[in-house]
């Protein structure tokens, strides 16, 4: 598809039935989601999986890296396959575009949410505890320099998500994007948590080295139809790391909304 502003973005689509978008985290591309599609298809649904811009298989632009024109994005990919309802499940950053869509445009057009181990406000301050590697504004940059350094994973990756993984490898440039990241760690989407009227599932890693996983019970709390499911010795990337608890987690869910 292309967006208003002249930026290609490739999507796929498998199965039918109830749409659910999947969207990556930062520097994610859609294979990342390879353990989750068969399941989710089998289980009645239409996977839609794409690529955000500068992302994947996306086209690489020198605009448009900010938090909101991500969330419109993700509106256009919606009014142009005329999507009702989805469900909008997102990893990570992934999980800060579908905030930034909501913050556009509600959710009256969305069945429920998920989003996997992000907050709704990055960096901690005397109003919130929580802050990725602990920071606060006046660390924005130390976080920024370390998050490309980090391992973000805990569990051992099967020989299938290596190898999905390798064969769909794209290159992503840390420093070329470094925009995109410092406006999503500068946004505070706890508003747009707490307006939210659709079912969430909050799905956090029990050890991942961004935050506590006990964050989940705080957003839970926040939200008007929030529930949280924390991953065993899962780190920043559940859904690679343990797929079967994560695919459980997310089906579970989902049938509460079906």
């Amino acid at each position: 598809m292309m967006t208003n502003d002249g930026v290609r973005l490739d999507y796929q689509i498998f199965g039918t039935g109830q749409p659910i978008i999947l969207v990556e985290g930062y520097s994610g591309n859609q294979a990342t989601w390879v353990m989750q599609v068969e399941p989710l298809v089998n289980a009645g649904l239409q996977v839609i999986t794409y690529d955000r811009r500068n992302h994947g298989k996306s086209d690489t632009v020198d605009y448009g890296m900010r938090m909101a024109r991500h969330g419109q994005d993700l509106a256009e990919l919606m009014a142009q396959l005329r999507l009702e309802k989805p469900i909008l499940m997102g990893h990570s950053m992934g999980a800060s575009t579908i905030w930034a869509y909501l913050s556009l445009y509600g959710d009256a057009n969305v069945r429920a949410i998920i989003t996997e181990d992000q907050l709704p406000k990055i960096l901690r301050d005397d109003s919130w505890p929580y802050g990725i590697f602990n920071a606060d504004l006046t660390m924005i940059w130390t976080a920024a320099t370390k998050l490309p350094h980090t391992k973000l994973t805990r569990l051992k990756l099967s020989e299938t998500v290596k190898h999905a993984l390798a064969d769909n490898y794209q290159p992503f440039d840390f420093q070329y994007n470094e925009p995109l990241l410092l406006d999503s760690l500068m946004q505070d989407w706890r508003d747009v948590l707490r307006r939210e009227q659709v079912k969430h599932l909050f799905i956090a890693g029990q050890d991942s080295p961004l935050w506590p996983s006990a964050h989940v019970e705080t957003v839970v709390a926040m939200s008007k139809n929030g529930q949280g499911v924390t991953i065993d010795k899962a780190g920043h990337i559940p859904h690679i790391e343990a797929p079967d608890q994560f695919n459980d987690a997310v089906l579970n869910f989902v049938r509460t909304i079906m």
